[in-house]
């Protein structure tokens, strides 16, 4: 099952983030067999970042929640927050997932 993780970050992310970004890319490359997309998102301008979002495949929610716990950007407070969400793909179709055309 695909789940959307949407992180919201830190107030203070941008400037504890560095310290914690290589433990963050190591733990993304040990799931990139799970790993669907996942990027940082902006505000308008285009360069103060807001968050990040995940699209993981996981065998049911308890995993996509005790996968996103560990994440090192989440145990260091790099994100403030986040929500998990069943993620349904429905376009475009060569990009995999759900055959659904309601």
């Amino acid at each position: 099952m695909w789940f959307l993780i949407h992180n919201i970050g830190a107030p203070n992310a941008a400037e504890r983030r560095p310290q914690h970004v290589e433990a963050h890319w190591d733990y993304l490359r040990a799931a990139q067999d799970r790993m669907i997309t996942a990027g940082p998102y902006f505000s308008a301008d285009g360069e103060t970042r807001i968050g990040s979002m995940f699209i993981v495949d996981f065998q049911d929610l308890a995993a996509a929640e005790a996968w996103i716990a560990a994440e090192p950007f989440t145990r260091h407070g790099i994100y403030a927050r986040h929500t998990i969400h069943v993620y349904d793909h429905r376009w475009p179709k060569h990009a995999g997932g759900s055959e659904n055309t309601d």
